[in-house]
């Protein structure tokens, strides 16, 4: 008789929201190794980690070698293999408010892990071509991301179907908005206006990626 065993494999995966959780590093792998794994069933053998970047594969591999608090094999894996097919919507916190009869929504922080990894794709480049004469200055991003963002929209008209801009910001390169295609100099402070209470909003990423939230 042939029996079939049926094998438990744990896996590991990063936070895709949280750009900090992205990096498997020394102090995240002691993390795994020391908190996660204990948790787990005695007949674990075998555990799959997931990263997105990690500081040095070598160095963490000899990190986890050297450890000999666990039994449990650990396998590392790039994430980044797998999400090449995989689009990940871009992700934003914003709040409504109003003040005297006008309206406005205030975004408080945004990432798109496309954008992201754009960045990092050029970082990388700069850093391979930099020299003494030609220094590597990577690019940042703040913790807000609200330079990643390029445009937004307002409906206040519809909260489905055909999209209605009642109200539209454009960021230009130098970092000055077009409001409602009107140039200005002001730099953008944040926050989107409108004269009617807005039920849907758009933000469009500097990549030219457009994602619709219900207000």
């Amino acid at each position: 008789m042939v029996m079939n065993v049926l094998i438990t494999i744990p896996v590991y995966v990063p936070n895709l929201m949280d750009s900090a959780s992205k990096l498997l590093d020394k102090v995240t792998m002691n993390r795994i190794i020391h908190q996660a794994i204990p948790e787990l069933d005695n007949d674990i053998k075998k555990v799959i980690v997931y990263y997105i970047d990690i500081t040095d594969e070598v160095e963490i591999m000899n990190f986890i070698k050297e450890d000999d608090s666990t039994t449990v094999e650990i396998e590392l894996r790039d994430l980044k293999s797998i999400l090449d097919d995989v689009v990940i919507g871009d992700y934003a916190e914003f709040h409504a408010e109003e003040i005297a009869g006008r309206y406005a929504v205030a975004i408080d922080k945004f990432m798109s892990d496309r954008v992201l990894s754009k960045i990092a794709e050029f970082n990388q480049k700069a850093f391979l071509n930099s020299s003494a004469k030609k220094p590597y200055k990577q690019i940042e991003i703040s913790e807000e991301g609200l330079e990643l963002i390029e445009f937004l929209s307002l409906d206040c008209t519809a909260t489905g179907g055909e999209w209605h801009s009642d109200s539209e910001i454009q960021i230009d390169k130098n970092g000055y908005v077009i409001v409602d295609g009107n140039k200005t100099k002001e730099f953008w402070d944040g926050y989107i206006r409108s004269t009617k209470k807005p039920l849907r909003l758009k933000i469009r990423n500097i990549c030219g990626d457009e994602t619709v939230w219900e207000v």
